[in-house]
């Protein structure tokens, strides 16, 4: 077994081995950052020297992690007896053999790197101990042996606890490296970490070594850089009184600074300079914003760490947000959201590859949800890989099959687990509810809710990596052939991709066929009443039958289907005129391609513009080429297909929602059963745990609020940003441009028709433009009368743009606030190839 791997190594780039810290220090070295050279004592050298003490299983699994002062006390003891543990031999000759390849009095530092340390599950940071100046190699195994004793200090234990880790799973490595004695020494972020502003660098500094800055006793100096120029846009000259210095006999010591010493600056605007560029090349390098320590040794800047920042400061707007949560969010919707969706975003970091991250992706400001945009430009808005142009694709392409392996497997496993999903959910639906008490009904939603949150895990990974892939495709094609070209082949390798939601379009459309040949029953669409009241007088089964056995088909596969993402909303097999709606816009919009046609006509344009590209393209990429063009449609297929069933997961939640609530009425707690959405999680659970009437009281009296305050939301129109003030009033010139995101291309005229919800589907007139804060599969009939969509959020993945390339109508998307900037009746032009949106005239026509 070789105990020890010079950064230099393959292996000691993989944390497994290494650990995180040791693992991207290994990475800088290979990328030839200023790394001082160095090995690491791998993790497994750690269990060996565990495992000699068989006692600590059980030692471990005792440990009181619960509470914090007794925890403390536990390891302190439990440090003590592994104190005693003795180093193996053939570990500790390892190391003494590494480090006479050194020169005679080296002095070195020693850094523990668990395996579970800057690692895309956690960030340690400072939860294991680091030894400067050691002289030599007896002191260096010291420094070893207690880095194995800090894996046991208590906050490290109630981290791991904290954050669902494994800690008995850890395993330590230690970094080994070459100590340099600093003039100055300090820390720098690539992201201001307070404000979150990714232009921003931060930079901090004192005399000499670098642990009087970690520590954060001490004053030092503070800069702020405009990262892109590096130049200095604040600073803070502290008066400096001590610096870290390194013993004669090892070790570090405080030294006092005189008050002129203190007043100088640490650093030189060169030095500065040097420092910022140093943090880009690392955010560069690991794809992600870093922080840094580093040193100044002479002239010479080195880097002495490097990890992820994972605890991203919030800016919270509806970039992200306004297409998942178009409109208000009942509190125990939120609640399922949140959990499960930070839950499939830690999972799905992990397989990505990517930093953990700490922080919240979305939260809820006045029943709207926003989105943490910091966190959104970070995680989805670059490449987890580093390409600069067209002449690093051959070298990248063999990391992409290495490390990217997950890709391809990541539609085979989701459709394996798919099953058992499905098969679950058909379980809840036979379950009777009758019989149960309260207290079973509230555990019964509470699994289907943990039921779905399992199958939701990959979701973030599917959505990631589809725009991951669409931005990669864009990238290299204009690489290959420019800008201006990007947008037609795009739009042509991507023209058809098989969903869910275009063969349930298809049966729709069937539907809307069968009305065309009966003219009784189209007749009947049109007269007062509308939808509803034809469904409602049961003449559809009466004198229709074979529409309505077609139609009840419709209802018994895709029933589920959602008007909205929240749950306390019916789905299509409880508002069936809604449906109905849909058949009448389809039938209102036919007398173009059917649905068989227009398929035939996208295959047909996909293939032929990928004959086309790989005519255009060298040999060496064909096979690269035609995977990434094949899984961005499996992707964007794929998308569809997971939201699709993920939907089913609202029939079982409704029922017992509403068994729950019945029961609630029952008792005079809600007024209406679905009243129940209205209460958050932990509110339900302590009511139904107490079960005191003045406990229900208290229920009852808090989801009276909650729904009062939903329902005056719900009227209002949230601003791009928390607490924004109110959109102008005033009424936009002939003539005002509104840009926002090309989805799909064509140029086209029309006059303005905003729909709010399916309540507006009936009245969406023929040839109008569809103006909406965004749209979703439901939506997708009223795109057959339609002659352009523009939407207030999503972009170029977003249902709108896809469907609206489909069904070929020109589209932009996000378009900040054109809800309240456009009105109905006013007449547009939609370029849909530039992502702008000209008004022509305010007032409907005619006026």
């Amino acid at each position: 077994m070789k105990w020890t791997l010079p950064f230099a190594d393959p292996l000691a780039v993989r944390p497994e081995f290494t650990g995180g810290k040791g693992a991207n220090l290994a990475s800088l070295a290979t990328g030839e950052f200023p790394v001082p050279p160095g090995f690491v004592l791998v993790g497994a050298a750690y269990r060996s020297w565990l495992d000699a003490a068989p006692w600590w299983r059980d030692a471990e699994r005792a440990l009181p992690v619960d509470n914090s002062g007794a925890l403390e006390t536990a390891t302190a003891e439990m440090r003590e007896r592994l104190r005693r543990v003795p180093l193996p031999e053939a570990v500790a000759g390892e190391v003494r053999g590494a480090l006479a390849g050194f020169s005679n009095g080296t002095r070195f530092a020693v850094r523990s790197s668990s395996t579970m340390e800057d690692l895309t599950g956690a960030a340690f940071a400072g939860q294991h101990d680091t030894f400067l100046n050691c002289a030599g190699p007896e002191a260096v195994l010291a420094a070893v042996h207690d880095c194995y004793l800090s894996l046991w200090h208590h906050r490290a234990i109630a981290y791991c606890h904290r954050i669902g880790l494994d800690h008995g799973a850890a395993r330590m490595a230690v970094v080994i490296q070459k100590m340099e004695d600093c003039d100055a020494a300090g820390v720098g972020f690539s992201m201001h970490p307070v404000t979150g502003d990714l232009a921003t660098a931060v930079v901090e500094a004192n005399f000499g070594l670098g642990e009087s800055v970690v520590s954060g006793g001490c004053v030092v100096d503070h800069w702020e850089l405009e990262k892109c120029t590096g130049r200095v846009v604040a600073e803070t000259i502290a008066r400096k009184t001590v610096r870290t210095v390194p013993n004669v006999a090892g070790g570090v010591a405080d030294e006092a600074l005189t008050a002129a010493e203190g007043d100088v600056p640490a650093l030189t605007g060169d030095q500065l300079a040097a420092i910022n560029g140093l943090l880009c090349r690392a955010e560069t390098w690991f794809r992600f914003p870093q922080d840094i320590e580093w040193g100044l040794v002479g002239d010479q800047i080195v880097l002495l760490q490097s990890r992820a920042v994972t605890t991203i400061p919030a800016r919270w707007t509806r970039d992200e947000s306004a297409e998942r949560f178009p409109n208000v969010i009942t509190p125990l919707t939120w609640d399922f959201v949140d959990k499960g969706f930070h839950r499939s975003m830690d999972y799905s970091f992990r397989l990505m590859g990517f930093p953990r991250f700490s922080g919240s992706w979305f939260g809820k400001h006045g029943h709207y949800v926003y989105g943490n945009q910091n966190a959104v430009d970070i995680y989805a808005g670059r490449f987890p890989f580093a390409i600069e142009s067209l002449d690093d694709l051959p070298q990248l392409i063999p990391r992409l099959r290495e490390e990217f392996r997950w890709v391809q497997e990541l539609p085979v496993h989701w459709s394996r687990d798919l099953d058992y999903y499905l098969i679950r959910l058909g379980e809840f639906m036979a379950e009777p509810l009758e019989g149960k008490s309260i207290e079973e009904l509230w555990r019964f939603v509470l699994e289907v809710n943990e039921h779905g949150a399992q199958y939701f895990l990959p979701n973030i990974a599917i959505s990631v990596t589809q725009a991951v892939l669409y931005r990669f495709l864009q990238f290299l094609l204009a690489q290959m052939f420019g800008p201006e070209e990007v947008a037609p082949i795009i739009d042509g390798l991507l023209a058809f991709c098989e969903t869910k939601t275009g063969a349930i379009n298809k049966e729709l459309y069937e539907l809307a066929e069968m009305l065309r040949e009966d003219p009784m029953l189209e007749r009947r669409f049109g007269e007062p009443g509308g939808s509803r009241a034809l469904w409602d007088s049961g003449v559809l089964a009466r004198e229709h039958g074979p529409f309505h056995e077609r139609f009840e088909r419709v209802l018994r596969d895709h029933g589920h289907r959602e008007i909205d993402l929240d749950p306390y909303h019916a789905v299509w097999a409880e508002v069936p005129w809604v449906v109905l709606d849909q058949v009448r816009l389809i039938r209102n919009g036919a007398g173009g391609l059917t649905p068989a046609q227009r398929e035939r006509e996208l295959k047909v344009r996909a293939q032929t513009t990928e004959f086309r590209l790989f005519q255009r393209i060298p040999v060496k990429f064909h096979f690269f080429m035609h995977e990434l063009i094949r899984l961005a449609r499996v992707y964007t297929s794929l998308d569809d297909l997971e939201h699709y069933q993920t939907t089913r997961l609202t029939v079982p939640l409704r029922k017992g929602l509403k068994a729950l609530g019945q029961r609630l009425v029952d008792r005079g707690i809600l007024a209406e059963p679905l009243d129940v959405f209205f209460a958050r999680m932990d509110d339900i659970t302590a009511a139904v745990t107490a079960d005191t009437a003045d406990g229900w009281a208290e229920f009852s009296a808090l989801v009276a609020r909650e729904k009062k305050s939903w329902e005056e939301a719900r009227n209002e129109s949230p601003g791009w940003v928390p607490d924004a003030p109110a959109a102008r009033s005033e009424a936009p010139e002939a003539g005002t441009d509104f840009t926002g995101l090309p989805g799909s291309p064509g140029v086209t005229e029309g006059t303005v028709f905003i729909v709010s919800g399916p309540h507006d589907f009936a009245e969406c007139p023929r040839g109008a433009v569809l103006v909406a804060r965004t749209t979703n599969p439901t939506w997708t009939p009223l795109f057959y009368t339609a002659c352009a969509v523009v939407t207030e959020s999503g972009g170029p993945l977003s249902h709108g743009a896809v469907t609206a390339r489909e069904m070929q109508i020109p589209a932009v998307m996000s378009v900040r606030d054109c809800l309240n900037l456009l009105s109905n009746g006013c007449r547009v032009r939609v370029d849909g190839s530039r992502g702008i949106v000209t008004l022509l005239d305010g007032g409907p026509e005619g006026e």
